[in-house]
């Protein structure tokens, strides 16, 4: 354990030079990457300085850190990114990829730690549900919030509760991943601050009748 803290304050020093790996004819490299250290169920700003960035770059950090938005200058990149609350603990490499195909590797990148308390989102719910904010997520099944509903159990366990086995057993809803399935059925989650009574209509009643024909939803 003293070992890690010796380490831990070490990254933060700045104290370990990371390889950052270019590759050949490549202009574009990853100088520093601050902050380093990540926690799952994080939702926090990253600054990447380097150069050769270009406009449209993608940056990956692998799975469980999901990019939400990016503000790229040719020496600066500022990454906002959610840290999934299962994501693996450890050492992350970076890669920025310019449109062009050209790359730069940071091999220790960052490094996630566990959270510190029981993992549940923490902030405004609103926002997160928005398409046209910034804040916007998409990976409802994946973390702490939704992840829950894909194994619950209804009163008698011989019924599969809904998302259950629309999701899971039967397969019927479109999409490659259960996130992909849940943003199919609930393309618009209108949120509002105390509007529980509204809550309920968060799926275009047109997807239902799909299937379920006749009256029932008329």
């Amino acid at each position: 354990m003293k070992r890690q803290h010796i380490l831990i304050f070490y990254l933060i020093l700045g104290g370990l030079s990371a390889p950052c790996v270019t590759f050949a004819a490549s202009n574009i490299a990853i100088f520093r990457i601050s902050p380093i250290l990540l926690r799952q169920n994080d939702e926090t700003t990253i600054t990447i300085k380097g150069t050769g960035f270009k406009e449209g770059a993608t940056i990956d950090m692998g799975a469980g850190i999901k990019v939400l938005a990016t503000s790229i200058a040719s020496n600066l990149i500022s990454v906002q990114v959610a840290v999934d609350s299962e994501a693996k603990i450890g050492f992350r490499k970076v890669v920025v990829t310019n449109t062009d195909g050209e790359k730069a590797l940071r091999l220790i990148g960052l490094l996630v730690l566990r959270c510190k308390n029981d993992c549940q989102f923490k902030g405004n719910v609103i926002p997160v549900h928005d398409k046209n904010s910034s804040a916007y997520r998409t990976d409802c099944t994946s973390t702490a919030c939704h992840k829950g509903i894909l194994s619950e159990t209804s009163l008698d366990n011989s019924t599969a509760t809904f998302h259950v086995l629309k999701v899971k057993k039967l397969k019927v809803i479109p999409g490659k991943t259960d996130d992909e399935k849940c943003l199919y059925c609930h393309k618009d989650t209108d949120l509002v601050e105390y509007s529980a009574g509204n809550l309920r209509r968060n799926v275009a009643i047109s997807l239902c009748t799909a299937c379920h024909t006749g009256t029932f939803y008329k």
